[in-house]
């Protein structure tokens, strides 16, 4: 039996200049937007897994959503 994982839809906004980017870089690629996305999160956590990411600056603009 094939056990299915569970997915979690989230919504996020980009600015014109990077919706732009990301969406040139998939239709070079062949692949939506979100598969660039997703790609683009797994790499960031494998990275910080194994030690690349020592410190994440970020800057805060608003109340977070956890």
């Amino acid at each position: 039996m094939v056990t299915q994982q569970l997915k979690h839809r989230i919504t996020f906004s980009l600015d014109q200049s990077s919706f732009k980017n990301l969406s040139r870089v998939a239709r070079e690629n062949n692949v939506s937007t979100a598969w660039v996305i997703r790609y683009a999160v797994d790499n960031f956590l494998r990275e910080r897994k194994e030690g690349q990411h020592q410190q994440l600056i970020l800057r805060r603009e608003g109340k977070c959503d956890e």
